[in-house]
């Protein structure tokens, strides 16, 4: 065929999309007309078969296979081979499977969502944040997601942040827009005390600790949400948090104190002079040093799930991105299943257990990269011999498999390194473990038309380059992953600008 020619992803790339058309299914609607059409289901128990095929029950479509491939051969005439084929078509769907109404639905909002990105990426962004406030994984990955298109977040701020991220003017930059940590992220910080912070506000900002206390309701704000909100940066305004956290109690008990004698009409003989405003607005925090960076670190992650200030991940990540193959956020059920992989990041949690059989020691990690975290799974043998470089807090590159257990993605480890060890790297297309490749993945739908699978081709051939690219192939369990066979300059594209 004339459209092959100069084509070069392989034979069986090519294959791959010579099914016949009858074998395309798009839609659960598409499995629900076949099962009626072919294998004589009524209406009531195709409702079944869509609600296994639907809700991913494993049993319940063993037992719909045997229904099809009967029913197909008693209604319509179908050889047992070709009810099979069907029924392998099917399968997929067990994956991930709409509705043609569903379908559309997400299209249209797909469709909004990204021109919203790509035109208005501030205010997308923004909003996005305020949505995910309550879930800590997403937030970390839509902070991670505002750092690679170059929109900073700013910290949270008794005086700016409101109840959910806004958008600010930029204080070093009056040509860009920053966001602002919104106070809901904060966790100890509910709509209460949120509520009593910004009404209190409304008659101008807070001058001190001093001035927040005397004005901001004790009982909505208590001394757990003023800790919380010192620990997470929120108040650094007024002094570093060691001292802060050293004078709270004299300084909110004052002002608890002030409040109380205004709610029963008490007035002091120099109430209303500015002289005396003033000085009621005045810190007087005691000589402490400040915290350890580790452990201000250490009160930001556990209050807004993740390090915000000085993220130590991402020293790491800058010295190793040159070296991993993904980025956690970038795994997929779909697409990674059983492939090997190169993960960097930081050990946040090590729990060591021993094998039923022989007692062998081994032992599950929680690696933690700028996007998300994963489960590791380090077998007996691996771990004998990685032991010394698994430490909490230290710097890994890891290479193992992609699994699937307990309905999410984990890793199965068998190698092991320092990240300190590695080669000081710096760029997009830098050696990849030594030989001097980035990859990338490009998924292709099963049927996607030849002149299509032509046009990438001719794309990706003319601009020659160091990167290895693979086509990913869906193939209803785990996906072909074919290697172009030439090195390309792959370039990241955002909102039409090249990067």
């Amino acid at each position: 065929m004339d459209v092959q020619r100069g084509f070069n992803f392989g034979s069986d790339v090519i294959e791959s999309f010579l099914a016949p058309s009858f074998g395309i299914l798009v839609y659960q609607d598409d499995l629900l007309f076949t099962a009626l059409e072919l294998a004589g289901y009524s209406w009531e128990s195709v409702d079944k078969f869509r609600k296994a095929v639907g809700k991913k029950i494993p049993e319940e479509m063993a037992k719909q296979h045997v229904i099809f491939v009967e029913g197909c051969v008693k209604h319509s005439g179908t050889t047992k081979a070709e009810a099979e084929g069907l029924w392998n078509l099917f399968e997929p769907f067990q994956g991930y499977g709409f509705n043609k109404a569903h379908a559309a639905s997400y299209g249209m909002v797909s469709y909004w969502t990204a021109y919203l990105k790509a035109n208005f990426p501030v205010e997308y962004m923004c909003a996005l944040l305020t949505a995910e406030s309550a879930h800590t994984d997403k937030l970390v990955e839509a902070i991670a997601e505002c750092e690679r298109i170059n929109i900073t977040i700013l910290p949270p701020d008794v005086n700016e942040s409101l109840t959910g991220f806004t958008i600010v003017e930029s204080q070093t930059d009056k040509t860009k827009r920053d966001i602002r940590f919104g106070l809901s992220a904060i966790k100890n910080v509910g709509a209460a005390a949120i509520d009593a912070i910004i009404t209190a506000r409304e008659n101008g900002s807070f001058a001190s600790l001093t001035d927040f206390c005397n004005r901001v309701d004790p009982q909505k704000c208590n001394k757990k949400v003023l800790e919380s909100l010192m620990k997470c940066g929120a108040m650094d305004r007024w002094g570093h948090r060691a001292a802060l956290l050293a004078g709270l109690e004299v300084i909110r008990g004052k002002g608890s104190a002030k409040q109380k004698v205004a709610k029963n009409g008490q007035t002091g003989l120099f109430d209303g002079l500015e002289t005396k405003t003033k000085i009621d607005e005045v810190d007087i925090l005691p000589e402490v040093e400040e915290f350890p960076l580790k452990e201000k670190l250490a009160y930001e992650k556990q209050l807004l799930g993740f390090f915000l200030s000085d993220n130590p991940v991402k020293e790491i990540i800058r010295r190793a991105d040159a070296h991993r193959t993904h980025r956690i956020n970038q795994l997929d059920e779909h697409q990674h299943l059983g492939q090997t992989v190169k993960l960097a990041g930081i050990i946040s949690r090590i729990r060591q257990v021993f094998t039923k059989k022989d007692n062998s020691p081994m032992a599950f990690l929680t690696l933690e990269d700028d996007t998300a975290a994963l489960d590791v799974v380090v077998f007996p043998k691996t771990y004998e011999q990685v032991k010394p470089l698994l430490l909490e807090d230290g710097g890994v590159l890891i290479t193992g498999k992609i699994d699937f257990r307990e309905d999410k993605l984990n890793l199965v480890a068998n190698e092991f390194e320092a990240i300190e060890e590695l080669p000081a790297l710096a760029g997009y297309n830098q050696p990849l473990g030594g030989n001097g490749q980035r990859t990338h993945e490009i998924v292709i739908p099963r049927g996607t038309p030849l002149e299509k699978l032509k046009q990438v081709n001719d794309l990706l051939k003319t601009h020659p380059g160091k990167d290895q690219v693979f086509i990913l192939i869906p193939n209803g369990g785990a996906p072909k992953r074919l290697p172009v066979p030439y090195p390309v300059a792959f370039t990241e594209v955002e909102a039409g600008v090249a990067k």
